[in-house]
Formats: structure tokens, C-alpha cells, sequence
């Protein structure tokens, strides 16, 4: 075996194609520094323009003039909560109200049904269809009151503007069903016009109500965030903010107090980072309320369908969920986003300045490109390729098992490609290094969408290098299949090339998260995407929705690996035994 690696490197070594690759990324590795041009991630933090430490003052509570910071914070966990402190009805739940008003619009509904089935008399379905319309106006009025009086903050998510807006549509095309005159002649069609609004009116109108049912929230879960009561998370954050606000009052005393010129300085540059503190923690709350409320939502659906008129459809399960887990890890340890780097990601930078490790990763994705295709093609010509070239008759006339000839050939691609993989990180980790310095915060990321994980930015690096090793390896033995199955190499090549680039650009035209592609098997074969760096993904440009990571419905670490190791051991296997048949 050790000789039929040697031999196929020797073979690759000795032929253009491995330098003709090395100038691709070598060019690549240049224009990366001129093409990339990431999104600075936002810095949140405040600055205070100004000579004296009542400018810090104003900027924060006010002036008298314009509202302070503190207000605008404030503000933001005062509309969190209410939020999810549920707009109430007569102190009914807003949620029960809605269905309870349903039900009567149900109830009426079949009553006229029943009257323009049966020998009522005109009266009575003019009656009964008079309850019919009170009751849709009424639970019209309901939703838009409810839309009307909700607060502004993370529960409008699942209320808002767009959502009532398809609601109204489908309130009108209902109230129009039924705006016709009752009387003796048309009593049939009222039966139709019933029975057209079940076959064809119902549904759209009853699921443009669950817009307004969900989510289901139980007490401990609103008491948890609205309560200010020890143990609460609400009295939590509480305590926090005041704890800061009076380390703030303490440094503003005595700066003014003291005559110091550097003291009093020093003084406002610690109550220039008290004041951020508590923005960030202020923002770390709030998201934990919304992040918690968009989980609870997904929890209540059942069906894309429920996605669709909830307007989730392009939102991800698993990255709501990750973004709990990151909020909640955050709120636990007493953090915000500021103390921690993103994972990295195409597009946006993990900290508030580009390093080293933002410029790596964005080559090395390009470079994933250029090295698979060359690894695809290598080995689509190993077996097909020197069978067309009858270099593979010598190699048969040889006692080597033909198995272990095939797996040679599979390992010395393979050891090719890691050398390259690995050259390459180290190339663009000094290019990097060189142009934008090294310096990062340790980064938080959500493992496998259920785990929250600190780790150095290099180790970030080494997942995603061995994330495309694997990737790679997928390919490659696919590729290897194809080359023992046709007998033209250049057929085979076509089909993977076809196949790799069906396979990139498919999340890109596909559309939405949740689509079908969650079973298409190719969806999973990135570990990378497992680390939460689909979280800060953004798709604003072709560049980025292409190189992007992306996590679909249903995706986890077990799910990912099965079809990885699915994938190499059926390919190689089928791929062994048909080399072994095969006539050379």
C-alpha cells in the first residue's frame, strides 16, 4: 500500500497539473487581498465627544433637550417584556380571546349553513346570518385592536404589519362570501356559496388566525421575564442594571469633585465603559427575550404550511435556537456580545476590526473551490484515465491486489490534498497576519445548535480545514466510483464537475431554509456549518449567499456524520468492487 501512495504522489508531482494549481492559488491568495471587503461587524459601542465629564453625563441621561441613552435602554427591556406579557382582553389572554371568538365565528357559520340546508324560514337565515357577520366583525375588530395596543418588542415577530395584512385580505374575501340577499329564490346558492367557502375559503382564513394563536406562552415562562421577583430573570437584569448605575453615580461624584485634570479623565473614560456595560447588557436581555419567544413559536408549529402564514418560512429553527443558547449563555454568565468574537463567517467580521483569522477563513473558502475540482479530477483520471492511456496494463501485470491499488491511488489524492489544505491555511494565516494582525477575542459559538463553546480563533480554522478535508473526501471517492464505472475519464470528469457545481450553487437559487433541500444528502456533508457560523451569515450579495454556511431543517452533528461516512464507505466500496471486475 505504502508504495502505491508513493507512487501516485510521485505520478501527481511529476505532472503540470499540481502547478498549475499552485499558480491558481497563488493568484487567488492576491486578488483576496483586494477583494475582500467584509461588512466591519457593528461596534456598539458609544463615544463621547468632549473635555469634562458632564458631557458623558448628558450624553447618558440627557440633557433636558434630547433623551439620554439611559431612557433609550431602558426603554428596550421595558418593551421586551411587555411584549411577551401578553395584550390582554376584558383580562382574558389575547391568544384565548381570538380562538374563543373563532369558535362563535364557527358556530354562527354552521348555523347559517344549517338554515340554507334545511326548510328555515327566510327570517331565520337572515338572522342567523346577521350573528355570522357580527361575529367576523368582531373578531376583526379583536385582531386589530390587538395589533393596535401590542407593544413594539419581540411579540410583534409573530404580529406584524405583513401578517395582519394577509389576514385582512383573507377577512375580506370571507366577508364577501356571504354578502348576498337572503330570500326564497336564491336559498341554493347560499347552499353553494357555503359550500364554496369550505372547499376553497376556509382554510386560507383559518390559518391566517394562527397568526394570531401563537406563541403558546405558559405562566412560568411570562412570570420568568416580566416578574420582578428574586429568582426571575426580569429581577435579574434588574439588579444588574442597577448595580452599574451606581458605579456611574460613585465615578461621577468624584470626578466632579476632583480637581485632578487626569483623575477626573480617567474618570469618564470608566464611566464611558459603565455606560456601554450597560447598553450591551441592556441589548444581551432583549435578545434573550426574542430568541426565547421565536423558539417558542417554532415549538407550536407543526407543518411548512403554518411556517408559511406565520412568515417563518425563511427563518431557521436551529439558528433561533442557537441564538437562545448564546443569549442564555451570555444572561447566565453576566457577558455581552462585546466580550466575545463571532464565529467566522463570509461577509462580516467576527470582531469590530478585520484580523487575520476573517481574511484566512474567506481564502481558504475560495481556495476549497480550486482544490476540490483538482482532487475531483485526479481522481476521475486514476482509474478511467490510465486505462484510456494503457499505463494501467503494467500495473495489473504486477502482483499488487487490485483493492489495495484502488485505495492507494484514493489515499495518495487524499495526501495530496491535506498537504495543499494545509500549506494553504498556513500561506493565508501569514498574508492575513501581514495585513490585518492577528488580534481577536476568543470566540462563542453553538455547537451543533444545542452547546455553547469558547475557543481560540485558530481552532476555528482547524475545524473548517477539516470540515473541507472531509467535504473533499466525499467528492474525491465519488469521483473515484465514476472513474471505475465509465471507461472515459473525461465523462466522468463532466458528471462530477456537473454534479459539484449543481451542488454549489443549488442553496443559492433554491430559496428558503426550511425548503426540501433539508433531504437532499448534499446538504450535509459541512461540519463547518455545525459550529454556528450560519448564525452571522449574510446574503446579500451572490459572493456571500455562495460561500456562506448554511444549516438546514433537521441538520445535527449525528445527521452530518452518517451521511458522511454513508457516502465514503457505499462510494468506495461499490467503487472497489467494480475496479476489481473491471477489464484493464
Amino acid at each position: 500500500m505504502f508504495k502505491v501512495v508513493s507512487a501516485e504522489i510521485k505520478k501527481m508531482v511529476s505532472k503540470p497539473g499540481i502547478y498549475i494549481l499552485a499558480i491558481l492559488l497563488a493568484v487567488i491568495l492576491i486578488l483576496g487581498v483586494f477583494i475582500y471587503r467584509p461588512t466591519i461587524y457593528e461596534d456598539t459601542a458609544i463615544e463621547i465627544q468632549g473635555e469634562t465629564v458632564i458631557d458623558v453625563y448628558n450624553e447618558f441621561y440627557g440633557n433636558g433637550v434630547s433623551s439620554g441613552l439611559k431612557i433609550e435602554t431602558d426603554n428596550s427591556i421595558t418593551s421586551a417584556t411587555n411584549s411577551i406579557n401578553l395584550y390582554t382582553v376584558s383580562g382574558t389572554n389575547y391568544k384565548e380571546y381570538i380562538k374563543n371568538l373563532y369558535d362563535e365565528f364557527e358556530n354562527n357559520f354552521s348555523a347559517y349553513r344549517n338554515c340554507a340546508y334545511d326548510s328555515s324560514s327566510t327570517a331565520n337565515i337572515n338572522l342567523n346570518k346577521t350573528a355570522l357577520l357580527q361575529s367576523l366583525d368582531k373578531l376583526n375588530e379583536a385582531i386589530n385592536d390587538g395589533i393596535n395596543n401590542a407593544q413594539n418588542g419581540a411579540y410583534t415577530i409573530l404580529t406584524t404589519n405583513s401578517n395582519y395584512n394577509r389576514y385582512e385580505q383573507a377577512y375580506e374575501n370571507t366577508y364577501r362570501i356571504f354578502d348576498v340577499t337572503v330570500s326564497e329564490t336564491n336559498r341554493s346558492q347560499i347552499a353553494d356559496i357555503c359550500k364554496d367557502y369550505e372547499d376553497n375559503y376556509k382554510n386560507n382564513f383559518t390559518g391566517s388566525i394562527q397568526n394570531f394563536k401563537y406563541p403558546t406562552l405558559t405562566d412560568n415562562f411570562v412570570n420568568l421575564y416580566t416578574e420582578n421577583e428574586e429568582g426571575t430573570r426580569y429581577y435579574t437584569i434588574n439588579e444588574r442594571m442597577t448595580d452599574i448605575l451606581n458605579e456611574i453615580y460613585s465615578l461621577r461624584d468624584s470626578a466632579q469633585a476632583d480637581t485632578d485634570i487626569n483623575q477626573s479623565l480617567s474618570s469618564k473614560a470608566q464611566m464611558l465603559d459603565l455606560i456601554n456595560l450597560y447598553i450591551n447588557t441592556a441589548r444581551t436581555f432583549t435578545n434573550l427575550v426574542e430568541y426565547e419567544l421565536l423558539t417558542n413559536a417554532f415549538s407550536e408549529v407543526s407543518t411548512n404550511e403554518q411556517l408559511d402564514l406565520m412568515y417563518l418560512s425563511n427563518e431557521s429553527e436551529y439558528n433561533s435556537n442557537s441564538s437562545l443558547i448564546r443569549y442564555t449563555y451570555l444572561f447566565e454568565n453576566n457577558k455581552t456580545e462585546d466580550d466575545y468574537a463571532h464565529p467566522l463567517t463570509i461577509g462580516v467580521t467576527s470582531n469590530h476590526e478585520t484580523n487575520a483569522y476573517d481574511y484566512a477563513y474567506f481564502i481558504l473558502k475560495l481556495f476549497s473551490f480550486i482544490i476540490i475540482v483538482y482532487a475531483v479530477m485526479t481522481a476521475c483520471h486514476a482509474i478511467a484515465g490510465e486505462i484510456k492511456e494503457g499505463s494501467m496494463r503494467y500495473l495489473a501485470i504486477r502482483p499488487v491486489n487490485r483493492t489495495k491499488l484502488f485505495f492507494g491511488k484514493l489515499l495518495a489524492i487524499l495526501l495530496m490534498s491535506a498537504i495543499m489544505i494545509i500549506f494553504s491555511a498556513i500561506i493565508a494565516l501569514c498574508v492575513g497576519g501581514a495585513v490585518y494582525g492577528f488580534e481577536s477575542l476568543t470566540i462563542l459559538t453553538i455547537f451543533n445548535g444545542t452547546t455553547a463553546i469558547t475557543m481560540h480563533p485558530i481552532v476555528m480554522i482547524l475545524i473548517y480545514l477539516i470540515s473541507m478535508f472531509l467535504e473533499l473526501t466525499v467528492y474525491a471517492s465519488i469521483a473515484m466510483l465514476l472513474s471505475c464505472l465509465f471507461k472515459s475519464d473525461l465523462f466522468a470528469v463532466t458528471i462530477m464537475l456537473v454534479l459539484y457545481l449543481i451542488n454549489t450553487l443549488l442553496p443559492v437559487f433554491a430559496g428558503g431554509i426550511n425548503s426540501w433541500l433539508a433531504f437532499y444528502p448534499f446538504s450535509h456533508i459541512t461540519l463547518y456549518s455545525l459550529f454556528g457560523s450560519s448564525n452571522y451569515a449574510i446574503a446579500d450579495n451572490f459572493l456571500n449567499m455562495l460561500l456562506g454556511a448554511k444549516v438546514y431543517a433537521g441538520t445535527n452533528i449525528g445527521l452530518t456524520i452518517c451521511v458522511i461516512i454513508l457516502f465514503i464507505g457505499i462510494t468506495n466500496l461499490i467503487g472497489s468492487l467494480l475496479f476489481k471486475k473491471k477489464e484493464l
